[in-house]
């Protein structure tokens, strides 16, 4: 699965939500984004079965990925396509879960940065 040409964060999405909403709507809307994160970093840290990882995989990749999280959209679809076949492993797991920590970083520093812009 080759995902490294797949931006974090998808920048006209991001512009998008940032032209659509007010300044702090958008900030809760990334913040409850970092709080799903959160959910779903703990719950790749409990043994899921293929059934269960291909539930959380096709929520994230609705509703993360529609906020503009685009990597993980794209590995979630993959490893969502992989537990429909039956097919998903062990390192899909942990692959997700990393993919989850660096867009969590991602958000942060998206929070970050429109925090220091409302200044």
């Amino acid at each position: 699965m080759s995902f490294s040409n797949v931006p974090l964060i998808d920048q006209e999405v991001h512009s998008y939500l940032s032209d659509l909403l007010e300044p702090s709507d958008y900030r809760d809307l990334l913040a409850q984004a970092a709080a799903q994160l959160l959910e779903i970093a703990a719950r790749l840290r409990e043994s899921l079965g293929q059934e269960e990882l291909g539930r959380l995989a096709h929520r994230s990749k609705g509703s993360l990925g529609s906020l503009g999280l685009a990597r993980l959209a794209f590995v979630a679809a993959q490893i969502e396509s992989r537990c429909d076949r039956g097919s998903a492993a062990l390192e899909d797991a942990s692959l997700f879960h990393g993919i989850v920590a660096d867009s969590m970083k991602a958000l942060e520093r998206l929070l970050r940065s429109l925090g220091a812009a409302a200044s």
